[in-house]
């Protein structure tokens, strides 16, 4: 029987800096769907270190979900025009497995049960330019 490849264990990104990460397809079963009909899941990213974050991405705005998918992606993607779980999944699933280069800015949240929380900022370059760290960090 084959073995899964040996992954590093996984741990928050903490500090600002430039990852190379990578989407995780997220379950049907964690999308969640809101009374007004829109609906939002967490995404998962993480790079090759085990560096890892989340963000809720949701069609409430999606602008913001085509942005991730298509920079993810690496290509053009209209906005989301799906009406069920499955669409969601299916759509962001474009971007699962690909690695993209992207800053990340961390800003500390508020602690969730005496666990320090962070927010995250992603950006992405645009095609021929290169990415560096803010010096206000």
């Amino acid at each position: 029987m084959n073995q899964p490849p040996e992954r590093p264990a996984l741990k928050t990104i903490t500090k600002t800096g430039i990852y190379h990460l990578r989407v995780s397809k997220p379950k049907v079963e964690k999308v969640r769907t809101w009374d007004d009909g829109t609906m939002s899941c967490r995404v998962f990213f993480m790079d090759a270190e085990g560096n890892c974050l989340s963000q809720s991405y949701g069609t409430k705005y999606a602008n913001s979900l085509a942005m991730m998918v298509g920079k993810m992606s690496g290509q053009y993607v209209s906005a989301f025009a799906g009406q069920t779980p499955d669409d969601l999944v299916t759509y962001i699933s474009k971007a699962a497995g690909k690695t993209t280069e992207t800053l990340v800015e961390v800003s500390e949240g508020e602690p969730r049960n005496g666990a320090p929380t962070y927010k995250y900022r992603l950006t992405w370059a645009k095609k021929g330019q290169t990415l560096s760290v803010p010096d206000s960090f």
